[in-house]
C-alpha cells in the first residue's frame, strides 16, 4: 500500500494555482524545498513486521505514568502534532521517528489556543519525519513556507489511505491519532499505544504538556475509542 504522495504528485498540487499565501519564497523555491524535504529514511516496505511501534498520544494521563524508558525502547516511536518531550522525559521518553501532524498544526499560528505553542517548534526539530494530514492538500504549501528551514523530513498522507480506512472501519473524519494508529498497524504486528483517551477527559487534562482553550474539534471520539478497544480485544495492539 502506498502511504504517502510522491514528489511528482506534490509538485502538481503545489503548481495547481498561483501562490495565494504570503511568502518570502517564490513558488519555484517552495517546490524545490518540498522535494528536498520529501524523503523517507526508513524503508517501510521492507520493515520487519515484528518491529515494535509505539504510538504516543497527548493525554494528560501520561503525567500519572512513567513510561518514557519503555516508549523509547520501541523500534519506532510515533508522536502527534506539537507534543513536547523536554521536561517530560520520564513520562513520554525522547525518541521520535515519525510525527503525525494535522494541517492546522503544520501551518497555522495557534497562539492563544494552546498555552505552550511556539511558532518555530517544528522548524527547530531535527531528524524526524513529519507526516502531514491535510485536505485539501494544496493548503499544505503554507507549512513549507512556515517551516522552510526545518531539518526534518516532510511527507504527506495519501487521501486514498484515509478514505479506505474510514470505509473499512465505518468512522467518518478520523482523527490524526487514529490515523497514526491505523498506519502503524500496517507496518507492524507489535503496536503499543500510550496517552490515548479519545478526549474523554476534561479540557484541562487533554494535553500533558499544556492547557487548551476549548474549540470545536469534530471527529467521532466515542466510536474511535470503541474501535481501539476492539483492536485490543483482538490482540492487534496493546493499550497503555
Amino acid at each position: 500500500m502506498r502511504y504517502f504522495y510522491v514528489v511528482e504528485e506534490m509538485e502538481k498540487v503545489f503548481r495547481s494555482q498561483e501562490l495565494e499565501y504570503p511568502s518570502q519564497y517564490s513558488l519555484d523555491e517552495l517546490v524545490s524545498r518540498m522535494k528536498q524535504l520529501n524523503h523517507l529514511k526508513i524503508d517501510l516496505d521492507n520493515l520487519d513486521k515484528k518491529s515494535s511501534v509505539a504510538v504516543v498520544g497527548n493525554s494528560g494521563k501520561l503525567l500519572t505514568e512513567e513510561q518514557g524508558e519503555f516508549i523509547d525502547s520501541h523500534d519506532i516511536v510515533i508522536r502527534c502534532n506539537l507534543a513536547k518531550t523536554e521536561g517530560f522525559e520520564k513520562n513520554v521518553g525522547t525518541k521520535t521517528d515519525f510525527r503525525f501532524i494535522a494541517g492546522k498544526s503544520f501551518w497555522r499560528d495557534l497562539t492563544g489556543q494552546f498555552s505552550s505553542y511556539e511558532d518555530n517548534f517544528l522548524t527547530n526539530l531535527k531528524d524526524q519525519h513529519f507526516i502531514i494530514k491535510a485536505e485539501p492538500l494544496y493548503a499544505a504549501i503554507q507549512g513549507i513556507i512556515k517551516n522552510y528551514n526545518t531539518e526534518s523530513n516532510i511527507l504527506y498522507i495519501r487521501q486514498d489511505f484515509i478514505d479506505e480506512a474510514q470505509e473499512v472501519i465505518g468512522i467518518n473524519d478520523i482523527s490524526l491519532g487514529l490515523t497514526a494508529i491505523l498506519m502503524a498497524l500496517q507496518w507492524s504486528d507489535k503496536v503499543s499505544i500510550f496517552g490515548f483517551t479519545f478526549f474523554q477527559e476534561g479540557w484541562d487534562e487533554q494535553h500533558y504538556f499544556e492547557n487548551i482553550t476549548p474549540y470545536s474539534r469534530g471527529h467521532e471520539p466515542v466510536k474511535e475509542k470503541d474501535y481501539v478497544e476492539f483492536l485490543e480485544k483482538e490482540d492487534l495492539l496493546k493499550v497503555y
